[in-house]
């Protein structure tokens, strides 16, 4: 009886495998990154723990939970949240706190706890990238801010191009007018001699 107790804890674990795979990529924002792992087992398992690795060979862990089945809804406290439900061999996970910084591979590490044997297995990772909101104004406002700048510019000077054109204007008919003036000055000129000789011929 012994030696079959001692055969089986020694085989048992040699015929069960656990796998966890993960989507390549997924996109999120900040306060809401979806991701999902999946494992399987010929177990059943009804305690586990659940964790999130950063990296794809690192050791950089985000965040861990664990999980009895009978209650298969978790979440996690830190600068980093991991929420998420556990069912049918499928971790739903939503994971908040990130940054667009923080945008990298990130891999599930599944422990299966009880029923014995012990399990561990990593996923193969999943390229995760946050979509953060910049602060930073578009092109498009950029532009529409310089034309209101324009705009506002051009209301605070007010009439000040028309009365330059007037100006102008005034400047030039004044011009005009001496001209017209000098030359009526030098007409007269000339045309008075002529005039005192021809008075002088009439004398003769």
């Amino acid at each position: 009886m012994i030696i079959i107790l001692i055969t089986n804890l020694i085989y048992i674990p040699l015929g069960i495998a656990l796998h966890v795979s993960q989507p390549y990529r997924v996109e999120g924002k900040p306060e809401n990154v979806p991701l999902q792992c999946l494992f399987s087992s010929e177990l059943r398992p009804e305690e586990m723990q659940v964790s999130l690795y950063r990296g794809l060979h690192g050791q950089q862990r985000i965040c861990s939970a664990y999980v009895n089945l009978s209650k298969p809804y978790f979440a996690t406290d830190g600068p980093v949240q991991c929420r998420g439900n556990i069912s049918s061999g499928i971790v739903d996970m939503i994971i908040s706190g990130l940054k667009g910084e923080d945008t990298d591979v990130y891999r599930c590490k599944v422990e299966v706890l009880y029923p014995p044997p012990y399990l561990r297995s990593f996923g193969n990772g999943t390229v995760v990238y946050i979509q953060e909101n910049l602060n930073c104004p578009t092109a498009f406002m950029q532009s529409q801010s310089r034309i209101s700048e324009r705009s506002s510019v051009s209301d605070d000077v007010g009439p000040l191009p028309l009365l330059c054109a007037i100006l102008i204007i005034t400047s030039c008919i004044f011009m005009l007018q001496i001209m017209k003036i000098i030359w009526k000055w030098r007409d007269t000129g000339s045309m008075a001699p002529m005039a005192t000789q021809k008075d002088s011929y009439r004398k003769f």
